[in-house]
């Protein structure tokens, strides 16, 4: 009976020890396990991709992110990390609004590298499906507000362009100084009114010398005496 009873207390401390030892130890031993197994210097989206599909989702969201880093990624190949990063966040995230708003974070920045992507997702959810139509329209809605913000160019509103008409140089007027003194310059010294009226003087000098005789020396000659005049007729 006691030899039963030592039998029932080692299994009974056999079993509480392997229960600790699988429920409490093997926890630092699973943080070790977490670490990411894919290469650090070359991320891919396949690697990404199994770690989602293994359950493993923060290895799969730190390899896209270290993946997206990469400056030979292509546009639809960030397209499609995003879109997977999307999914990740869809399945790891527990609070719904949280989840709703990065997912819908993700597709959006997925369409606007690739606008024109269209792979294959890897959750078929409904729900999912309508967040990825839903970043496609705010996307779209993105793209036509810049040009709603510019308006049209006004081109009834434009004037025609001016044209001047050609006109000939004004010819530089001749001030009326320089055409006298030309003027003068032109005619001779003896067309001069100056000259003129000085041989109009010496001629009248001349003709008044000569009409008034040949000085006091000369006899003057007498006038004819005038006859006179009748007597009137008397008065009878």
């Amino acid at each position: 009976m006691k030899r039963n009873r030592k039998v029932i207390r080692v299994t009974a401390i056999v079993l509480l020890a392997t229960f600790c030892q699988m429920a409490i130890l093997p926890l630092p031993g699973l943080a070790q396990s977490q670490e990411c197994p894919y290469d650090k210097n070359n991320p891919t989206l396949e690697s990404a991709r199994i770690s989602f599909k293994s359950l493993n989702y923060k290895c799969a969201e730190k390899e896209i992110d270290d993946f997206l880093k990469r400056a030979d990624a292509s546009l639809e190949d960030k397209a499609s990390a995003h879109v997977l990063l999307a999914a990740v966040y869809y399945a790891m995230v527990k609070d719904h609004n949280e989840k709703r708003n990065r997912v819908l974070d993700q597709f959006k920045e997925a369409f606007r590298s690739y606008r024109e992507w269209a792979g294959e997702l890897d959750i078929s959810s409904t729900e999912f499906i309508d967040l990825m139509k839903k970043a496609q329209d705010m996307v779209d809605e993105e793209e036509k507000e810049p040009e709603a913000a510019t308006p049209p160019p006004d081109t009834t509103s434009a004037k025609k362009p001016v044209i001047q008409p050609v006109t000939e140089p004004a010819a530089k007027p001749v001030k009326q100084a320089e055409v006298t003194t030309a003027e003068k310059e032109g005619k001779a010294w003896y067309k001069q009114w100056w000259a003129i009226g000085l041989g109009v003087g010496l001629v009248a000098g001349a003709v008044v010398l000569l009409a008034g005789g040949g000085g006091d020396d000369e006899e003057k000659v007498p006038d004819p005496p005038i006859g006179d005049f009748p007597d009137p007729p008397s008065k009878k």
